[in-house]
Formats: structure tokens, sequence, C-alpha cells
């Protein structure tokens, strides 16, 4: 029987000491008006942050206001003060961040000297705590979509990187992290190259043991022989964006109705026998309200479908205001009972152990007996500590658990949240526990919140591939 671990709401006065029994959260903090940062009612801990302006590094408060909701904040001595809500509900945001794993440091014969403070000078740095379990290749900077949500520089003119010289990129990821590490491919939209099977084979052929490709479909939903290339190629997984089950969802996220083309892309998942992850970008007021039919819709489709991705949107664009008011991984911790009718409640979410807690959280929906059930329901913080095991996979991690308990699932996804910082919400002691890293020429692998990160005015802290005026072209005889 799982033990310590509560149910939680949002109490309008602050509840200290343990936390309390109460009804499942429907309801909470993202719609109600947030304390001002002077109201802010306990200190839970310090940390070091950004100024979302100019980026210099800050001392910051993680404390507790009256509505029980988790601020950030810090002040910058040329553009003030900042707050920032991470989370709804700070009984919860203590339990999830007491389930934190011991962690598994990277080689310390791979890492880098620490030259700079963090996120600068990254590459592994010799401060970073966590060894990588996932490191992307960006294989291009082209597009054929122009999202209004995306983090990428899709727009840019960039060239695509070499064949040849992928194998630089390749031989970083094997000597800094080891083959063990997953791998994916991305851009851009790494499907606009025409030599992608030849990739896919090169970093099979360098002994790694998984592949995928992080894609928006519309390639792979209209060429099913491209794909099939790709899985003869050894490619052994799908990243694929899915927002939602409607067509007014992809025309306000990704500009255009695309809902026919990512059905059509799982459609030919399944005819070309690869696994497909649905990684669902989730904007407040949007698609927010769609978490549970994507959910339904990988469960009904779980022949095919391994899991879901759920990625509260990036704060990108310019803000003025001193408060920030969010999507949290929080807030789709407790979104998830409502809208799943009860199937997944906030406890049954954990920690996936490779990084910090707040990073990334996620269970294992199991058929058992006709029905899907979360096999964290089940699960104590005790086993969880002795059996988990840090080199599996994301989307394995309560698999593998529940295998060293003797139980076997054939049917059933994964669901992962995935908490990426924005200069609003980078905490850079959960930085340093990154375990999703981006590769660069030089053979630097970056933190993928560090590498993406811009300031408030979407300029970035570094250049694609770090290359200075790379948005504009690649000369890669130079790099």
């Amino acid at each position: 029987m799982k033990v310590s671990t509560p149910e939680f709401n949002t109490p309008r006065t602050l509840t200290k000491g343990a936390p309390t029994q109460h009804a499942e959260l429907s309801a909470f903090a993202q719609h109600a008006e947030p304390d001002a940062p002077e109201q802010h009612a306990e200190l839970l801990h310090e940390t070091r942050a950004l100024c979302p302006q100019c980026l210099r590094p800050l001392s910051a408060t993680i404390s507790a206001d009256t509505q029980n909701q988790v601020w950030m904040t810090r002040t910058c001595p040329e553009h003030g003060q900042v707050a920032t809500r991470i989370w709804p509900n700070a009984n919860h945001y203590r339990w999830i961040s007491s389930l934190a794993f011991p962690k598994v440091l990277p080689d310390r014969n791979a890492t880098r000297p620490s030259v700079k403070s963090c996120p600068s000078g990254c590459g592994i740095c010799q401060r970073h705590q966590r060894r990588p379990t996932l490191v992307e290749i960006e294989v291009t900077q082209r597009c054929n979509l122009h999202c209004p949500v995306c983090f990428m520089s899709a727009e840019s003119n960039s060239s695509d990187v070499p064949l040849d010289k992928l194998d630089d990129f390749i031989e970083a990821i094997a000597t800094t992290a080891g083959t063990d590490t997953g791998v994916q491919l991305t851009g851009g939209e790494p499907t606009m190259r025409s030599d992608l099977a030849q990739i896919v084979a090169k970093v099979r052929a360098r002994g790694f043991w998984g592949v995928e490709v992080n894609t928006n479909g519309v390639v792979i939903a209209r060429d099913l022989a491209y794909l099939q290339g790709l899985v003869q190629s050894g490619l052994t997984g799908i990243y694929l964006q899915f927002d939602g089950m409607s067509s007014a969802v992809y025309e306000q996220i990704r500009g255009v109705d695309l809902l026919d083309t990512k059905l059509g892309a799982v459609q030919n998942c399944r005819a070309a026998g690869v696994q497909v992850v649905l990684a669902m970008t989730i904007v407040s007021g949007v698609n927010d309200d769609q978490i549970g039919a994507v959910i339904e819709y990988a469960l009904d489709n779980s022949d095919i479908v391994a899991g879901v991705a759920l990625q509260p949107a990036f704060t990108s664009g310019r803000f003025d205001a001193e408060r920030v008011v969010a999507l949290t991984m929080g807030d789709v911790i407790f979104m998830l009972a409502d809208q799943t009718n009860g199937l997944i409640k906030a406890d049954d979410i954990w920690p996936l152990g490779c990084s910090h807690p707040l990073c990334d959280t996620g269970t294992f929906l199991a058929k058992h007996e006709g029905r899907f059930v979360p096999v964290t329901r089940d699960l104590t913080r005790k086993e969880y500590l002795e059996l988990y095991d840090p080199t599996s996979p994301q989307g394995s991690v309560f698999l593998d658990i529940m295998a060293k308990k003797g139980l076997s699932y054939q049917d059933g996804i994964s669901v992962i949240i995935m908490n990426y910082m924005d200069a609003y919400t980078v905490d850079l002691e959960r930085m340093e526990e990154c375990s999703m890293f981006v590769t660069m020429p030089n053979g630097a692998l970056l933190p993928f919140c560090s590498y993406q990160l811009t300031n408030c005015a979407g300029q970035r802290l570094y250049a694609p591939w770090c290359i200075p005026g790379a948005e504009s072209g690649v000369d890669w005889n130079e790099h």
C-alpha cells in the first residue's frame, strides 16, 4: 500500500506543518487573482534565477503566498523585481520535491572546466550534477511549418549539418554521455532531409540502443515509404507533435489545421511498425482542456502509441508585468484528475528520477483486468528508491520497476510531464541537474533549457549550434 502521498488542494490560508487530506483540486490558482510578491507568507527555500530582460544570474527566493501558491522572486539591480508563479500548491510542491533521487554524476573525465556562471559556459561543465539520459542532434534549421508556438529558429535559412560532419556530433555523444544514452534527431524539422535514414543508420552503427525522430508528422503522414526507410535504418521511435483532438487547436498553435495529418502520421507509424510518443504542447486557454482527450486517444491506440508527453508551453515575447502567471507542471498534474475522470490523480504522478524532481514527472498506465490503472498507485517511496534504475529511458522508468517487482505489462502507455524552463521560470539549481542535452559542432553538450534560452525580447543566449550568425547560414567548412 502506498504511504505518505496525500491528496492536495489550494486552501485560502497557508497550511503549515504536515499536509492535510483534502478533496482533489479541480479549479485552481491560475484562474485566481495571484497575491502580490510582498504578500508571500512563507519562505520555502532559496535558489538562483535570472532576470528575464538581461539574463543576469540573481539570488532568488521560493515562497508560498496566502493562497498556498508557490512563487519565485528575484530583484535585478537594473530591471527591478520579478515574481513568477511556479506551482499551484505549496503542499504538493513540498511533497514532489521530497522525492528527489540520488544524483548520478556525468563522467568527470568527459566534463569541461567551469569557466562561466550558469547558464553560460556549458559543455558539460564540472558543476553539472546529473548524467545525460537523452541527447539531441539538430540536423537542420529548416522547417515546413511556421508555428506561432515554437522554440526553434525555424524561420532561418541555415543550412543542414553535412552528413559527414554529423559523425562528430555522434562521436561527441558517445564520448561524453555513452552509447547507453538515447539520441533524438530534431531541428527545425528533421524530415526536411532526404538523407535522414542515413543519419539514423550512423547513430545505430555507433552502438546507440535507440534513436527517435522529433517531427511535426507532415512528411511521415504523406510518405509511408519515407518512414519505412527510417525504420529499416534502425529508427526506434517517433516523437510526434500532437496538440489536441480538434482542428481549431492546430489552427491556433500551428497556424494550420493538422488534425488529419497527425492521425495519418500515427496510422503510418502503425503500418511501419514503429512506436510513437504524442508530444502535446499545452497553451493555457487554447488546448489545456484537451489533455484528457489526447490521453484517451493514446489509450485507444496503445498498440502503437507508447506514451504521451505533456509540455506546458514556454513563455515567449516581451512582458512588462512584475508578476508572471504561466501554466506550470503542477497545474497540468492537477488537471489530470478532472480530464481523465479520476483515472490519474495528483499523487499518481511521481518524478522520473533522472533529473530534478520538478523537471520530469509521470506515471505508467498499465492495462490490468480490462482497465488501465497507474502503476504508481501501489508503489511506495521505499520501493521506488530501491528499484529505480538510473539507466532506464524516461518512458520505461516505471515499467522497469514493475518488472523488478515481478509484474509484466504488455499493454499500456507512459504519461510524462516535461517542465521546461524559460527566462521567467529558470531555476539554476534545476538547470545543473538537467539530463536532456543538445549536441554542438565543437563536441559540447548543452542542457536543453540552457541552449534554448532567450530573454523576454526573444534574443537567444546561444546562437543555433553555438555558431554566431547561424540564423542566416553556416559555412560548415569553417566549423
